[in-house]
């Protein structure tokens, strides 16, 4: 019988999806990955061999040349992909193209929704929602409300009707930012105005003969047939319905989308679903992070600071939100944590079990309930004011399996679950716990 694997994370992103996704892929010699949320605003870092690269469409598993699909749930941005293919190619993969399949449902990223993305975040100034300036959200919001309107993989090959599809988008774009004016964004504005929309379709079209596109039944029946490692991208956290409005992502990052395409593909075989946590919280740019501390001197990462979502912000861990995040995706099979090395020989080390309470966690405590939009803003309001509740825990002491087992056991004490997969280093270090 066939077996799924479901890799999400459980924090703000950035829990090591890439580098688990990327040793699954290894040890069980499964071929394909299957990309089910998100977009190409994902940074999925490997190590392998002293090669790294931060994975963004191309799904984690392309360094063992593991295929990529890209369901219906993937939004799709070809420029990037081809700037992506390219840095594989001098890696030393032979013909990334090959590689991939893209559902001809999956949404395509025009150029059009990243500029106006843009736009609408610059103007928001000291407000900004922490957007990666990548269309995503305007894309999917395409999907929703245009329905075969929008502009999706399966037109890229139908250069007439395309044109009138992003000619229609630049329109619909046009009109989002008319009334946004000054100085920070006349020159965003200007290239959006700029946008050629007959050279975009030619581009497309010329794309579409380098790239396999097929009916979402193709990718339902291989789903359902063979091994597949599903690897999620951004984190529960940030879920447009679990998130923290209005510091979300425009999609789903529980298990459900997977979930979904196995349902409508009949899988029978087994499923497994992983979910991930840093050893210490992060975020990228603006939204809560009730942790957030200068006092966790972590040594450097991959995941810099970048001019849209601004500052890398690390904090104490945090098994509040860790709690509710298990909690609203319904539970895992296994519970990973990630990037412990970063924390061995810290001299102190705190984790955050409860907040102060409020009208928002009365018990100190988040629990996973459908909100109306305002309810969501007050919450979130009172997340970014939280007082964590501190619990002192012995440090990492060496990154030897023993001390690494205990301290991930002291961590899943705080959770009330205990940690079954540590990761202590982006290329080897992966360890299931001992029998």
């Amino acid at each position: 019988m066939p077996r799924s694997i479901i890799v999400i994370g459980l924090g703000n992103g950035d829990e090591g999806k890439g580098s688990v996704v990327d040793y699954l892929i290894r040890k069980h010699g499964v071929r394909r990955v299957v990309r089910f949320n998100g977009g190409a605003q994902a940074l999925h870092h490997v190590v392998s061999g002293g090669v790294v690269h931060g994975f963004s469409q191309f799904g984690s598993g392309t360094l063992a040349y593991a295929e990529t699909i890209l369901s219906r749930f993937m939004l799709f941005e070809p420029l990037a992909f081809c700037r992506e293919a390219r840095d594989l190619s001098n890696l030393g993969i032979p013909d990334p193209y090959s590689l991939v399949t893209v559902s001809a449902k999956a949404p395509i990223i025009t150029q059009a929704n990243i500029l106006a993305n843009r736009i609408l975040e610059v103007n928001r100034g000291g407000a900004r929602h922490g957007s990666c300036g990548l269309g995503i959200g305007m894309t999917q919001r395409d999907v929703e409300e245009m329905g075969e309107r929008a502009v999706v993989a399966g037109d890229l090959g139908s250069p007439a009707a395309l044109r009138e599809k992003l000619d229609l988008n630049l329109r619909r774009r046009l009109e989002d930012v008319r009334e946004v004016s000054g100085a920070e964004t006349t020159e965003l504005r200007a290239r959006l105005v700029a946008t050629d929309t007959e050279e975009l379709s030619a581009f497309y079209a010329e794309f579409a003969l380098r790239i396999r596109i097929v009916p979402e039944e193709a990718i339902l029946e291989s789903i359902a047939r063979e091994d597949t490692v599903f690897e999620g991208a951004q984190g529960v956290l940030l879920d447009q319905e679990w998130g923290f409005f209005p510091h979300v992502t425009r999609s789903t990052t529980t298990f459900a989308n997977a979930e979904t395409l196995l349902s409508e593909a009949g899988f029978r075989g087994e499923t497994l679903r992983i979910g991930l946590l840093r050893a210490y919280a992060t975020r990228h740019g603006a939204g809560p992070l009730p942790t957030e501390t200068d006092g966790l001197q972590v040594p450097p990462c991959h995941n810099a600071a970048n001019p849209w979502q601004g500052a890398f912000r690390v904090g104490w861990f945090d098994a509040v939100t860790a709690r509710y995040a298990l909690a609203a995706c319904g539970g895992v099979d296994v519970l990973g944590l990630t990037n412990l090395d970063r924390l061995a020989g810290l001299p102190a080390f705190k984790a955050s079990t409860s907040y102060v309470p409020n009208d928002h966690f009365p018990n100190g405590q988040l629990s996973p309930v459908h909100l109306d939009r305002e309810t969501k803003f007050q919450r979130t309001e009172a997340l970014l004011q939280a007082t964590p509740q501190y619990l002192s825990l012995p440090p990492l002491q060496s990154e030897l399996p023993d001390d690494l087992w205990r301290f991930a056991d002291h961590i899943g004490e705080t959770i009330g679950r205990r940690v079954d997969l540590l990761s202590a280093h982006a290329d080897s270090r992966k360890l299931g716990r001992p029998v």
